[in-house]
């Protein structure tokens, strides 16, 4: 069983400058090998490999979880960011119990675990669940998380503007000048929670989310799934910018609002996602490059945008959006639209302001990428029709049969 689990978790595919690879018959079962930009060769590592092969440490309870994740059993402060380290999660964990996050007016205890560089988490079987906190990479690099569950974190809030508290599922972000890079979160399964279901922000890097599932639940949609780049402020474009690389692949969206995501000045590959009811799905704005690639988008009102809110070609704040091979099937009927920034948002619901020959992705920071018009990584993209069946098969906990 141990070289089973292991085996499943080593190993990452680095992979240089291709389109994608025409693929017209879906496998029976597809392959979860790591890929997009979270295999590029930057910032010192050749690609994502997490704790590696070691024995994993298996965790049965909070406190053990958070000494593994943040090497609390290391005594040498310097050591604990070169350990490397694998953690099985054998039970449900209770961050709430850790009462280090700002709690809320229902859920007074709320945690947050920061994982050390060099880590992978996982779970066996259907997933254990994360709840009543988050998992922060918090300015950390070469990062797995596979086959986890989260769950309640979240509280109504009267306003419904959910802006008040900063809880997130997953948070990818810097520690001072350190920003994150190097993350692959694999067939995660995501909740509704108050704020961002997995963020990925202040100048991360070299991003890979695959095959996971974002979803509301019975007390209606979750309103903000995932956010890349937190701000438009013109200050933030030094640190961000030519940063925000990310692959986001097989996802599945369902029951939301916003954000499949949304996502300022980065490049963001989107291929052989399923977004199945959205009010605003993927949204591309201040600078940012957006590839929609075989995507299948149901029951959205806005699909895919390049203008949005306070990000809208009115403030120069616009994006860009390429699509390719992908579908809009059933989208909603829109209002009449009460401003003029709403009317272009409709306008161009699902079309694309660039082709694909004249693309041009964002010039990057921390790595080479000669040609600025392909990927600078290999992967196949599966045909758009096959994708609703395939993700909702695929996606989520369950799936690795570890």
């Amino acid at each position: 069983m141990k070289s089973k689990l292991l085996i499943a978790f080593v190993g990452v595919l680095v992979c240089t400058g291709a389109l994608a690879q025409s693929n017209n018959n879906v496998p029976a079962t597809p392959s979860f090998a790591i890929s997009g930009f979270a295999t590029v060769a930057a910032d010192g590592l050749s690609g994502t490999t997490g704790g590696g092969s070691i024995a994993p440490i298996i965790v049965h309870n909070t406190k053990e979880f958070q000494t593994a994740a943040e090497r609390l059993d290391i005594k040498n402060k310097q050591a604990r960011d070169y350990t490397p380290r694998v953690i099985l999660v054998a039970n449900d964990i209770n961050l709430g119990e850790l009462a280090n996050q700002k709690g809320g007016t229902v859920l007074k205890k709320v945690g947050v675990v920061r994982v050390r560089p060099n880590t992978t988490i996982y779970s066996a079987g259907n997933g254990a669940t994360i709840s009543r906190g988050t998992i922060e990479i918090h300015g950390a690099s070469n990062i797995i998380l596979r086959n986890l569950r989260f769950r309640d974190l979240w509280e109504f809030d009267p306003t419904g503007k959910y802006d008040k508290l900063g809880w997130d599922y997953v948070r990818i972000t810097n520690a001072g000048q350190t920003h994150s890079h190097h993350v692959w979160v694999d067939h995660c399964d995501f909740g509704k929670v108050y704020d961002g279901q997995c963020d990925i922000v202040h100048g991360s890097d070299c991003i890979t989310v695959s095959w996971c599932h974002f979803a509301g639940d019975e007390r209606g949609p979750h309103k903000k799934s995932m956010l890349i780049g937190h701000s438009s402020n013109a200050s933030n474009f030094e640190r961000d910018g030519g940063r925000l690389n990310v692959s986001l692949h097989h996802n599945w969206w369902e029951n939301i609002d916003d954000r499949a995501p949304r996502a300022r000045l980065g490049n963001i590959h989107c291929w052989d996602n399923y977004i199945d009811g959205a009010k605003y799905a993927t949204i591309s704005v201040t600078k940012c490059v957006t590839l929609v690639e075989n995507c299948f988008y149901r029951d959205a009102l806005i699909a895919t945008s390049f203008s949005h809110a306070k990000d809208s070609v009115s403030r120069e704040h616009a994006g860009t959006i390429c699509i390719v091979g992908s579908k809009n099937e059933n989208p909603r009927v829109s209002h009449d639209a009460a401003t003029a920034d709403e009317k272009l948002e409709q306008e161009n619901n699902f079309k694309s302001n660039v082709t694909r020959e004249k693309l041009q992705f964002n010039p990057p920071t921390d790595f080479k990428w000669d040609n600025h018009n392909e990927l600078p990584y290999q992967y196949t993209a599966d045909p758009v029709n096959a994708v609703p069946a395939l993700v909702e098969k695929f996606a989520g906990t369950g799936k690795l049969g570890l």
